[in-house]
C-alpha cells in the first residue's frame, strides 16, 4: 500500500523542520565559539570586539559605556577588560575624584586588534554577500529582521 500524499507532505515537513532546527543550533553554536575568548593574545573574539569597537570613534569611554554598547554587564564588562588589559590592549584610568569611574582607551596594539578583527568580519561579510544572488540577499534580509525581532522578545 503506497503512503497517502498527506504523510508525504508531512514527512517532507518533519524532514524540513530537523534541517531547519539543526542549521539553527549550529548558527548559535558557531555565534557563541566566536564570541570566547581566543588564545591568541592578539586575536580578539567576538565579544572582545563588540566591546571595545566603540573605542575606535571617541577615548576615552568609561566601562559603563563599553558595557552598553557589547550588551554586556559592567561586572563582564570588568573581567574582559581585565583580559585585553593583561594583554596590553587597553588602558584604564581611575577617575581621581571617584575611584568607581574607569576611564578606557586602546594601546597603539589595541587599535591595532581592533581595526584588524574589523577587517576580517568585514572580507567574511563580503564573501558571504558575494556569493547569494539578489534574490538570496532579500531572503535573508528578511529572515535577519524576523530573527532579530524574536531575539529582542526573549
Amino acid at each position: 500500500m503506497e503512503p497517502s500524499a498527506p504523510s508525504l507532505a508531512q514527512a517532507a515537513t518533519d524532514l524540513s523542520g530537523a534541517h531547519l532546527e539543526r542549521a539553527w543550533t549550529e548558527f548559535v553554536a558557531a555565534i557563541r565559539c566566536a564570541r570566547q575568548p581566543r588564545r591568541d593574545p592578539e586575536g580578539l573574539s567576538l565579544a572582545q570586539f563588540e566591546l571595545l569597537r566603540p573605542l575606535l570613534d571617541q577615548q576615552p569611554l568609561r566601562v559603563g559605556q563599553l558595557a552598553d554598547a557589547a550588551g554586556v554587564r559592567g561586572p563582564t564588562a570588568t573581567r574582559m577588560l581585565d583580559t585585553v588589559e593583561r594583554a596590553g590592549l587597553v588602558d584604564r584610568v581611575h577617575s581621581r575624584s571617584d575611584r568607581r569611574h574607569v576611564r578606557v582607551t586602546l594601546t597603539r596594539p589595541g587599535r591595532a586588534a581592533v581595526l584588524q578583527k574589523q577587517e576580517q568580519i568585514e572580507r567574511a561579510r563580503q564573501e558571504v554577500f558575494a556569493s547569494l544572488s539578489p534574490a538570496q540577499q532579500e531572503h535573508v534580509a528578511s529572515f535577519l529582521e524576523a530573527m532579530t525581532g524574536v531575539i529582542g522578545r526573549l
